[in-house]
């Protein structure tokens, strides 16, 4: 098991946040956000995931949703 902080993951859940982070990383990138890091993208999708988030689209929305208007505002700065 991965472990992050005080918890970690087992395999089946490492699964589904590869898959998050991999559609989210390609959202990104398709969408030409090239100013979120990548492990910016993974720390906030492994934070949902601590808070019990396991549903993979949840994950790539939720993470996007909190990460894009951050980037916007530093762009604005």
């Amino acid at each position: 098991m991965l472990g992050i902080g005080s918890g970690s993951f087992d395999p089946e859940t490492l699964v589904i946040l590869e898959t998050a982070f991999d559609e989210a990383w390609i959202t990104l990138k398709t969408n030409g956000s090239d100013n979120i890091r990548p492990d910016e993208l993974a720390r906030r999708i492994c934070h949902l995931a601590m808070e019990g988030e396991r549903d993979p689209v949840r994950l790539h929305d939720r993470a996007l949703g909190e990460l894009i208007p951050a980037t916007m505002w530093r762009e604005l700065s």
